[in-house]
């Protein structure tokens, strides 16, 4: 996939245009000449696209304030009058811009961090995802068999080629009353089909509300977002918060997609990309996790798993 797609799809434009937004507000009083204003206003609208298209999934209402602050700004910024009016308005402009850059990022910085996952601890985990999980290519054995050949920690693995969010509840009524980790990876195919965003909560809600019981722990990979699917992060911190689910950054998922040759098509992992995400997963989930030794995600030539596919894994797995 395109560096730039992903960069935009991990989140981390925010603070770029953040940066930049708040070194065109600190020079832009000392600026007079025509050409310098128009580089100023050229980083100022550079600095939005940046901002906007690290689609943080703040609420809409921050949204239309953070608007109104910007557009308030712009227009006392290149107000030509001069005078003890002008200077009012535009540090009145000013300060509520400057705390709006400095706060929210830093909020959402806190969405970002590694999850510090805590739990009672299990001795296997369960999958439910789509074919980022479940794998599309039979020569390619999916992350969660590789993971569970590296760590010795028994994974089911229940995600399915395309599965859809309203797809995931017949995936959730299969887990039972023993298994006391569920991992979550679900909801990019909802995203890429253009399925509207209430019925992505819907379903969403009804997976949740299915496998929330008391000592269980459910993680959930935060997806990637595009500027027309905010609602998507929205929903999903909203009901994590409400069922108590733990999520995992979307920062993490580009890091493993963007790796190098880490996947087949631009999305769909390959063997060595799989192998990252069983890493990243077996890392995370260790807190909660027994897993014996020390995991070995990197097989040589002559290590077994390296040359399995998910034909021999299903095999394998009776």
């Amino acid at each position: 996939m395109n560096v730039v797609v992903l960069y935009f799809a991990s989140g981390e434009s925010l603070y770029a245009g953040a940066v930049l937004l708040l070194a065109a507000m600190a020079i832009s009083p000392y600026l007079r000449h025509p050409s310098l204003l128009r580089l100023r206003s050229l980083a100022t609208w550079l600095a939005l696209a940046l901002i906007v298209m690290a689609c943080p999934p703040f609420a809409w209402v921050v949204d239309v304030i953070s608007v109104a602050a910007f557009a308030l700004w712009f227009f006392a910024s290149n107000w030509s009058a001069r005078g003890q009016i002008q200077s009012r308005l535009r540090v009145a402009a000013t300060v509520p811009l400057l705390i709006l850059l400095l706060v929210l990022p830093a909020a959402e910085f806190r969405h970002r961090r590694k999850p510090a996952i805590v739990g009672a601890p299990s001795n296997h985990l369960v999958v439910i995802g789509d074919s980022i999980s479940a794998g599309i290519d039979p020569h390619v054995p999916a992350w969660p068999y590789l993971m569970q050949r590296a760590t010795g920690v028994p994974v089911t693995n229940l995600a399915r080629p395309g599965a859809l969010t309203s797809e995931g509840l017949s995936m959730a009524q299969q887990v039972t009353p023993a298994d006391r980790l569920v991992l979550l990876e679900i909801g990019g195919n909802d995203l890429l089909s253009g399925i509207p965003s209430k019925e992505f909560a819907q379903g969403l809600d009804a997976i949740l509300s299915t496998l929330t019981v008391q000592g269980r722990t459910i993680v959930m990979f935060e997806l990637p977002l595009l500027p027309h699917r905010i609602a998507y992060g929205r929903i999903q911190r909203r009901l994590a918060e409400k069922y108590g689910v733990w999520l995992i950054p979307k920062r993490y998922l580009i890091d493993v997609i963007g790796r190098r040759d880490a996947t087949t098509d631009g999305l769909h992992l390959s063997s060595s990309g799989a192998r990252h995400m069983a890493s990243l997963v077996a890392d995370l989930l260790g807190p909660v996790l027994k897993i014996a030794g020390a995991p070995r995600l990197t097989p040589t030539p002559s290590d077994p798993v390296s040359s399995l596919t998910n034909e021999d894994c299903q095999k394998r797995d009776g």
